[in-house]
């Protein structure tokens, strides 16, 4: 099958030309040992022949500042790789040749058989801006074929091109060989595939190239990096003339064209010091309430929906471990999983929504200032900010943040954001803590107490990220590459492909792990020691045939015991020394353990432990349960600083891809959790 790859800078409508031409027939995955998207899909040509389209990451050059950039080098490097294509399609933003025509040059450079597409060709009509699309393609020795991707025009008169045989002339736009000090020739023996340019970009970063591991003789013949790094400035500046002269001669330009005027008349508003700032900060209120709001109906709706399935699949089948195994582990597991979907479907289409119109990019170059100072970039604030919801999908948010060292830093605090599956748990706590009464009669003390959490969790994020960013400072630079795109309508398409792709990639990865985790719990609970569970079986069948209780107390009381003499009640009590410095007893070591699943769980395993109904109005209702002030106080600064959420710790593996960073995560954020937690206890009148 005739591979075509798609190769574009970000923003340039490579990806919903890849939805236009694949639809839904289209497979989202991973790269070998790295966490970029790999987007790949099928199509046919008017003849019907079937062509495998490869997505490949949005990419300014043939360089390897990123994890995206470095797949893209990765694969037109080496025409061994398994993705290598035999055509490429190099889409280029028509409204911003000067930046686009660079990577374009160098795929040319290439020597792999190319189609150059020039997108949005709507947008520059509009802007009355004449391109001599002849000469252009005379230059580049490659059909020019102008299209909206958007509007879906031109696409038919690609597809036809496409059916074409093509052959890639093999002159180069850039004489490189004059800025490499070694003879790139006599390299031929260790890399007989490449031509001329692709050697070029080898030598310059033989060294970050995984593929060539295995070939340290040349190391011995590549200059040293000074040098190389002198030759990829030469060819920047000399590559940047030639478009410069190019565009000019092509490019015919009213004076003043609307879609820049727009632009314009836009970011004296979105970029503006003050006003700019009020719609960011009513931008991103719009997103986390969508995501606190929107998301509830259908979170509601497929918990209600796993209910009733774990309730029919109960009934079928009979009663016995088999039976809670099916419904209380795995169903209830499952349930778990699928409950965050629309979370993660909200965040990352409303994103889409952002990225597509402009606006992104405008946030990010109004954080960037600031959240550099912490070593992170202006497009950390969007994982940051979502956190505030749910760490999850957060964190796959920080994908499009390109150095690896912001990427991990904030990847690493975003789970000290206050997020929604911390309410329940604050909403519990503060109530032992804070008077249900009002300042000036309208400002609720609790309220207050509950907004400090939040801003507890943000200050220790940053104090925690300036650490960070100094251990971490000798590993990776902090720069930062930023293109402010003209507005535009969102493409709902991408809207949709996104949402659907986010969600399945979430099942598929971190719902594995998720399902694994509450298996594990749900076994720990279940099994104990045979005789405690005979003797408690005995007891309360006694007290049935004595009708001491009614069924419903006695299955309360009943199941409450159990979970004391199951292994996890033995766990509760083993670390009962441990955590009985912060004032928590073996109970509360339970609830600590189970809620490792997801932190919303303490409530009800609190619930239960006690016998009580997880029903704050009723009579034996949470507010039955008694804490002393300083164990409230102290158990509401764990979980501000906790990482009790086995979901996050799946999601932080596979954005990291390995165990390293999550392993780090947990273990300081507990121990953060810890001493925070015990030093409250005794400030605010606890026993040492």
């Amino acid at each position: 099958m005739k591979k075509v790859a798609l190769v574009g800078n970000p923003n340039c409508g490579k990806t919903t030309l890849f939805n236009r031409l694949t639809g839904l027939n289209q497979r989202v995955g991973n790269y070998p040992g790295i966490t970029v998207d790999k987007r790949s899909g099928k199509f046919k040509l008017p003849d019907n022949q079937e062509i495998e389209l490869i997505d490949l990451p949005g990419a300014y050059s043939l360089s390897s500042n990123s994890m995206d950039e470095q797949v893209v080098q990765d694969i037109l490097l080496n025409p061994s790789n398994s993705s290598y294509p035999d055509l490429i399609l190099a889409v280029v933003d028509a409204s911003n040749l000067h930046r686009n025509l660079f990577l374009a040059s160098q795929i040319h450079d290439l020597g792999i058989p190319m189609i150059l597409v020039l997108n949005m060709a709507d947008v520059v009509k509009a802007d009355g801006v004449i391109l001599d699309t002849d000469k252009l393609s005379h230059v580049f020795h490659a059909p020019v074929i102008s299209i909206s991707a958007k509007e879906g025009t031109g696409i038919d008169e690609l597809l036809h091109t496409i059916s074409q045989e093509h052959v890639h002339d093999a002159s180069s736009l850039i004489d490189v060989t004059r800025f490499q000090p070694i003879d790139l020739i006599q390299l031929e023996e260790y890399l007989p595939n490449q031509n001329t340019y692709q050697r070029f970009k080898i030598v310059n970063h033989l060294t970050k190239l995984s593929w060539l591991n295995d070939t340290p003789q040349l190391l011995e013949l590549i200059p040293s990096s000074s040098e190389t790094y002198k030759a990829e400035l030469h060819e920047i500046n000399t590559r940047y003339q030639f478009i410069d002269t190019l565009v000019n001669s092509i490019k015919t330009t009213p004076n003043n064209p609307v879609q820049k005027r727009f632009t314009e008349k836009m970011d004296a508003l979105a970029t503006h010091p003050f006003w700019g700032l009020l719609l960011f900060l009513a931008t991103f209120f719009i997103i986390f309430q969508a995501i606190f709001t929107f998301a509830v109906y259908p979170m509601e709706a497929i918990d209600a929906g796993m209910v009733w399935l774990g309730n029919s699949v109960g009934e079928l089948m009979p009663e016995g471990m088999l039976n809670d195994f099916v419904v209380d582990g795995l169903i209830a597991g499952l349930g778990g999983v699928l409950v965050f979907i629309p979370q993660i479907m909200i965040l990352f289409g409303l994103f889409t929504i952002l990225e597509d119109t402009g606006y992104l990019a405008r946030v990010s170059f109004m954080t960037d200032g600031l959240l550099r100072k912490f070593g992170m970039n202006g497009k950390s604030i969007v994982p940051l900010v979502g956190g505030f919801a749910c760490a999850v999908p957060s964190i796959m948010a920080a994908r499009t943040i390109e150095n690896r060292k912001e990427r991990l830093i904030t990847i690493f605090i975003t789970p000290l954001m206050s997020c929604s599956a911390r309410l329940p748990v604050y909403v519990f706590l503060v109530s032992f803590i804070a008077p249900q009464e009002y300042l000036l009669g309208f400002i609720s003390i609790q309220g207050l107490v509950m907004m400090a959490m939040y801003l507890l969790g943000i200050v220790a994020s940053l104090i925690v990220a300036v650490l960070i960013n100094y251990f971490m400072r000798a590993k990776s630079s902090t720069s930062f590459i930023l293109e402010l795109p003209n507005y535009r309508f969102p493409n709902w398409n991408n809207v949709t492909s996104s949402m659907v792709n986010k969600g399945k990639t979430f099942v598929k990865e971190a719902g594995k792990i998720i399902v694994i985790a509450s298996l594990v719990l749900w076994t720990l609970a279940y099994f104990g020691p045979a005789s405690e569970k005979e003797r408690i079986a005995q007891k309360y069948e006694l007290m049935a045939l004595n009708m001491e209780m009614d069924e419903a107390d006695i299955a309360y009381q009943k199941s409450s015991e159990e979970l004391e003499y199951s292994y996890l009640g033995y766990i509760g009590k083993g670390i009962e020394p441990v955590i009985r410095p912060l004032g928590f007893d073996w109970k509360i070591g339970i609830a600590l353990v189970a809620s490792m699943a997801a932190r919303e769980v303490f409530v009800g395993t609190m619930a239960t432990i006690y016998s009580v109904e997880d029903n704050p109005d009723s009579e034996k209702g949470l507010k039955a349960i008694k804490f002393s002030y300083a164990t409230a106080f102290s158990l509401l600064i764990f979980y501000v600083f906790a990482l009790q959420c086995m979901s996050t710790v799946a999601i932080v593996k596979q954005e990291t891809g390995g165990w390293k960073w999550p392993t780090i995560q947990f273990i300081s954020f507990t121990l953060l959790a810890y001493v925070a937690s015990w030093v409250t206890y005794l400030i605010v009148g606890g026993e040492g």
